[in-house]
């Protein structure tokens, strides 16, 4: 994917072929997948946005798409011994990564889903830049702090409206808060925490527990080698979520009973602060999880 265009590798046959990225290439795209009786499954990389209109369509359309981890890919195609990197490369190793890999294709998304994730997304980006301007106006004095004053207020104001669609987005799509309401049981979770798990986590109710400890990044991972027991650390996963879930957390811990003893019982037999909180952190996720 790139921003002007988007190349195509059909397997088993090899063939390659490239597309505008706007909407008559995407038609001529449509047109093109017509001409085979069979598609198993399409393989699409996260492009910084530049693949949002051929995701739709591809939905809209009812195809089975995949949606893959760009670093994987990359690994991927580094073990089969393929260093250099084209647009028609690119193609052939997404297609050929999806040929050998497990992957699940993913569920259609709601016109509200996908709102809510542009929401969450500006969210993210105007807290970003919060605490950029907050820093920036601690060393500065004068007209320029009154910029930097009226900026943060702006973008405070912005950040204030992005919440109040979120709760708009829900209550506009019965099936999306519905959904919502699950997280927002769970002592820790509020609005904005729901929008995180329900836009960053899909596959929230869809994978079992180990999965989906695994997919946000606090599942325990062995380092063993030989006799040798290496310590257990969590490694990758989704991290913008399990930072939501830290917050969550924190905030179960004090005003959930349960949750208070589960950690203090783990603190009490050894482990540190942080260990116990991530315990925490997967417990959460398990039990939204199941709820969901």
């Amino acid at each position: 994917m790139s921003k002007s265009s988007f190349d195509v590798c059909i397997l088993p046959e090899g063939q390659c072929r490239s597309f505008a990225n706007n909407s008559e290439g995407i038609a001529d795209f449509l047109a093109f997948l017509d001409s085979y009786n069979q598609i198993e499954r399409l393989i699409l990389e996260p492009t910084g946005g530049y693949e949002r209109m051929v995701e739709t369509a591809l939905q809209a359309s009812g195809l089975p798409l995949a949606k893959v981890n760009a670093g994987q890919v990359r690994q991927f195609a580094r073990a089969c011994g393929q260093l250099a990197k084209t647009d028609r490369v690119d193609a052939f190793i997404l297609a050929d990564y999806g040929r050998r890999m497990p992957i699940r294709p993913q569920a259609p998304v709601s016109a509200g889903s996908r709102s809510l994730k542009q929401l969450v997304q500006r969210y993210r980006q105007l807290s970003h830049m919060i605490v950029q301007e907050k820093n920036r106006k601690e060393k500065l004095v004068g007209k320029v702090k009154i910029w930097i004053e009226e900026t943060l207020q702006f973008l405070q104001t912005q950040r204030e409206n992005v919440v109040k669609d979120m709760e708009h987005c829900l209550s506009a799509d019965c099936q999306l808060a519905r959904k919502a309401e699950v997280p927002m049981s769970v002592k820790g979770i509020g609005l904005k925490t729901a929008c995180f798990l329900l836009a960053g986590l899909p596959e929230l109710g869809v994978l079992n527990k180990g999965q989906i400890a695994k997919l946000i990044g606090v599942a325990p991972l062995n380092r063993d080698s030989g006799q040798m027991r290496g310590k257990r650390m969590i490694a990758g996963g989704r991290r913008p979520i399990r930072n939501a879930l830290y917050l969550a957390a924190l905030s179960a811990i004090r005003f959930d009973p349960t949750m208070k003893a589960f950690y203090e019982k783990l603190k009490s037999n050894g482990k540190p602060g942080k260990v116990a909180l991530v315990a925490v952190m997967r417990k959460m996720a398990i039990i939204l999880n199941a709820k969901m």
